[in-house]
């Protein structure tokens, strides 16, 4: 009876002086946890936080129709607005052919000079319309791109000109501006990049004036073209 109590003090003793391991479950467990930790973190970082046009955005450089806006890359001038209700583009073999709109294609005459290096506007980051009410219409893509200023490189110490052709219903017209948006990299963000805002003087009177005297038909295809 004595000798079994003192082997069993002594197997506590051994016992009590060797570390404790980890259960195979519990580290199992705590792995899982850091794992459903972090892809928390990453689904928080990609669906709450503040979206980037938020964050940052072009350097805005304003003006007016008929004004030269010049920013540190390049300089533009809106030169006309016409609005029609059909205007050229091309097929698959260069033919020029009508194309038709149920709403009003604005046609925007554009003037444009480069500061340093030559660059050609880009469908990833294109100009836009601007409406009143913060709406934003994208180029037509009715139009064929050799027929706009989407064709041709603007250079250094050269005014380029070309027409920007938009797609827009009537009540997109009245306090319209133009954001022109010089070509950026798919890949690298440039938060200072500048861009031009201008205003199209379409104010009530003059955007009824312009639907009212929307011609039927706007050849882009002229000799000079």
């Amino acid at each position: 009876m004595t000798l079994v109590q003192t082997e069993s003090r002594t197997s506590r003793r051994a016992a009590a002086g060797r570390p404790r391991r980890r259960g195979l479950g519990r580290r199992l467990a705590a792995g899982v946890a850091g794992v459903v930790l972090a892809a928390a973190a990453v689904y928080a970082q990609q669906n709450f936080a503040m979206p980037f046009e938020q964050r940052a955005s072009f350097l805005t450089y304003k003006g007016r129709i008929g004004e030269t806006v010049a920013t540190k890359r390049f300089s533009v001038k809106v030169v006309s607005v016409t609005a029609a209700r059909a205007v050229d583009t091309t097929d698959y073999s260069g033919k020029v052919t009508k194309v038709g709109t149920s709403h009003l294609f604005l046609l925007i005459d554009v003037t444009a000079t480069s500061a340093r290096e030559p660059m050609k506007l880009s469908k990833l980051s294109p100009p836009v319309l601007l409406t009143e009410d913060g709406r934003r219409y994208l180029p037509t893509d009715k139009v064929d791109e050799s027929l706009t200023l989407f064709n041709r490189y603007i250079q250094p110490g050269f005014w380029t000109s070309g027409t920007l052709v938009f797609e827009v219903p009537k009540d997109a017209v009245p306090g319209a501006s133009l954001v022109f948006i010089p070509p950026v990299s798919p890949l690298v963000v440039d938060n200072s990049a500048p861009e031009a805002q201008v205003d199209l003087d379409l104010s009530g009177a003059a955007a009824d004036r312009l639907i009212a005297q929307a011609e039927d038909y706007h050849t882009l295809a002229g000799p000079s073209r």
